[in-house]
């Protein structure tokens, strides 16, 4: 599924070796551990009338302005395409293989600079979009 986006969702994951390897994040605002690929994430939310997203970093010695800057170019390109809720649900249910659960679905998509993870939650008053950053695996080490 790709309707005019930069990068093609899919409903599969190939990059799954990410989530192998997990340690507390330290520049995450939240404890646990998280992936030690994963640089940071987006979480939005509809509130009727506009998506309100806001970026929370994990692993800042990832970080980079161009993996900020393909991050923040998916992510208006998801909430343009996905302009309100109800759409966004009508999306989800033309995929049920994304489904996880009754009203969460996960897709995945390559970047040039990260790989993502994107998960829409169709319930009403919840965050309904994560986008979630990890580094690519290094070819050149």
């Amino acid at each position: 599924m790709s309707e005019n986006m930069l990068f093609e969702m899919k409903e599969t994951c190939n990059f799954l070796d990410v989530f192998k390897h997990c340690s507390e994040a330290p520049d995450s605002l939240s404890s646990g551990k998280y992936p030690n690929a994963q640089i940071g994430h987006i979480r939005a939310e509809w509130d009727g009338y506009v998506w309100r997203g806001s970026y929370f970093p994990c692993r800042k010695e990832l970080w980079t302005e161009t993996f900020y800057r393909e991050l923040r170019n998916i992510y208006c390109c998801l909430v343009t395409q996905f302009y309100n809720l109800e759409h966004l649900r009508e999306v989800c249910k033309d995929h049920p293989s994304a489904r996880v659960s009754e009203s969460e679905y996960d897709f995945f998509m390559n970047g040039h600079i990260a790989d993502y993870w994107i998960r829409f939650i169709t319930r009403e008053n919840d965050y309904n979009l994560y986008l979630k950053g990890f580094a690519k695996k290094r070819t050149d080490a």
